[in-house]
């Protein structure tokens, strides 16, 4: 699975070089700008963990990272990092070589549209590839959800972030303020005269690696060429509340088409990074969600990208946030 994603830049390249040699020369030119993102970020599980080291089982092997007084975890809420557990999944981002600033254990996000609900259990559909989940809202985090996401019920948009257990996540918090229209009729975006914008401002989200390799510094993008083998929902069933998100129009964001392999610049302008990514999947169902981002002022309305959980911890995103203000970039 791990060739297949890191083959499709490869591919596009080789594709636009029509047997030159050179490929895309905007493409090259934005990844001879790219730094090595996931250097900065590492995930695995905890072997073992004390007050001043972590030790991290890694698909590379054995990593061992140190705690100082700055470091900061968060497993389910802020914790000491001297408590997480072993065997808990992590997501850590380092200061320097071998600091680990930030640590995340077991955390996970679903995003989707709600086609069940039984008081505090859902039953959200994320599409095609990642299917079905089941979300527990926490004891006392529902009027905090509902905040942000006031209608909770079967039809409309669901994103919420919590700790991953054995077969569920347990909802502790609200991803984004998203405001309270049918995941099947999502606003119309406004008309523009001329291309689009070669900057586009938005917001940038995350998202677990399903199918992906657990480290993929990627973008899951929204707008794919129609061409590309885009993941397409199957119909849904007669009287199910599942919504194809290709079939509801381009959402509230007017972006221009780009195709697996693309390079794009994303720049986190909360914590001032910004780094060229590579177009690994499709984000089609971030379309859906016109909701802003507001972490450091607020952003305009629409998701500019679906991030892989390492390219946004790596940019500076906090994950617990679940999103960051964000401008993409066409070219250089």
């Amino acid at each position: 699975m791990s060739s297949r994603y890191a083959r499709r830049a490869l591919l596009r390249a080789a594709v636009f070089a029509g047997g030159s040699g050179h490929g895309d020369p905007h493409d090259a030119e934005l990844r001879a700008s790219r730094p090595a993102l996931d250097a900065s970020v590492v995930t695995g599980l905890v072997a073992d963990v004390s007050p001043h080291v972590l030790i991290l089982q890694t698909a590379a092997g054995e990593e061992r990272m140190t705690l100082t007084p700055d470091t900061k975890a968060w497993r389910g809420s802020a914790v000491p990092p001297a408590v997480l557990a072993h065997g808990d999944s992590v997501i850590v981002r380092k200061a320097g070589r071998q600091n680990a600033e930030r640590i995340w254990a077991r955390i996970g996000r679903v995003t989707g549209t709600i086609v069940e609900r039984r008081d505090l259990e859902l039953l959200v559909d994320e599409g095609p590839v990642k299917g079905r989940q089941v979300v527990l809202i926490g004891q006392g985090s529902l009027r905090q959800i509902q905040v942000r996401f006031p209608r909770i019920e079967p039809g409309f948009l669901f994103d919420v972030i919590g700790l991953r257990q054995d077969g569920y996540l347990l909802g502790l918090t609200p991803a984004t303020a998203q405001p309270p229209y049918r995941a099947n009729h999502p606003p119309t975006p406004p008309l523009v005269s001329g291309h689009v914008p070669e900057r586009i401002s938005g917001t940038a989200v995350w998202h677990e690696p399903g199918a992906e390799p657990p480290g993929l510094a990627g973008v899951a993008y929204p707008a794919l060429d129609p061409e590309t083998n885009c993941e397409h929902a199957p119909r849904p069933r007669h009287g199910s509340r599942a919504v194809d998100p290709h079939q509801v129009g381009p959402g509230c964001l007017r972006l221009p088409y780009l195709s697996v392999g693309s390079a794009v610049r994303i720049r986190n302008e909360c914590a001032d990074r910004e780094a060229v990514l590579t177009v690994t999947s499709c984000g089609a169902r971030a379309r859906l969600f016109c909701d802003r981002c507001v972490k450091c002022g607020t952003s305009p309305r629409g998701r500019v990208a679906d991030l892989t959980v390492t390219a946004f911890a790596a940019l500076g995103g906090n994950l617990e946030d679940g999103c960051f203000n964000a401008t993409l970039a066409m070219t250089g």
